[in-house]
């Protein structure tokens, strides 16, 4: 999933509509068990304008998981599994961890438990462990806590892994900082802001107005999530 947002910040953030979250029903077979299920595609939805920690407002926020009834959370087409991923999986979702962990953990961080077990690393589950917390955050404070607490290293990680200050580079060390705002750690988050390079930026860039925003909620001791608003 690619997360380079801030390039497009500032059209998102004008843009509305009324159209809601359009769905059409099908009939899948699990790639973990092979069941049948009645599941749906996703046909249209929107967004209206977006937060600091780049989660869109509107229905593009609450867009369903596709899950099988055996609980495994397809996240890709069921035809991108390899072998290999379906014989790991198969174990991970019979386990009794996992079935224990439906109950107890947002879909996002399933989606997250899974591809741990296929390997993948921190930097590249960063925005899923933040989603994860999105999910959470309607429903259990604490849960979302501590899948903050999780997000925030694995997004450094990934700004550490990348090899230029590109849009990838600066959506991950931006939400880093706006994640340790929403933990309640205001020191850290400033300091994160002020370790950016800012001078690389261009006078119009939406960067800077983001940087200013979380800055200026850092500074009233703010911790709630918080849409960029647009000057």
């Amino acid at each position: 999933m690619h997360h380079a947002l801030f390039a497009s910040l500032a059209v998102v953030a004008i843009v509305a509509s009324a159209q809601a979250t359009t769905m059409m029903p099908v009939q899948k077979n699990c790639p973990i068990g092979g069941e049948k299920y009645e599941s749906f595609e996703i046909m249209s939805t929107s967004q209206f304008g977006m937060r600091l920690d780049l989660r869109p407002n509107g229905p593009a926020a609450y867009l369903p998981w596709d899950r099988c009834p055996n609980g495994f959370v397809v996240w890709k087409d069921a035809k991108e599994f390899t072998p290999e991923e379906i014989a790991k999986l198969t174990s991970v979702v019979a386990s009794e961890e996992y079935q224990r962990m439906r109950k107890e953990h947002a879909t996002a961080y399933l989606v997250v438990h899974l591809q741990r077990a296929l390997g993948v690393s921190e930097a590249d589950l960063a925005w899923l462990i933040l989603k994860a917390a999105w999910e959470a955050e309607d429903v259990k404070e604490d849960l979302r806590q501590c899948y903050l607490a999780e997000a925030e290293p694995a997004m450094i990680a990934r700004a550490r892994s990348r090899t230029s200050h590109d849009e990838d580079w600066w959506s991950a060390s931006l939400v880093a900082a706006e994640i340790e705002r929403q933990r309640g750690r205001f020191a850290e988050a400033l300091t994160l802001l002020a370790a950016l390079p800012v001078n690389e930026l261009k006078a119009d860039d939406v960067k800077r107005a983001v940087i200013e925003q979380i800055k200026a909620h850092a500074n009233r001791r703010n911790p709630r999530p918080a849409d960029f608003e647009r000057s």
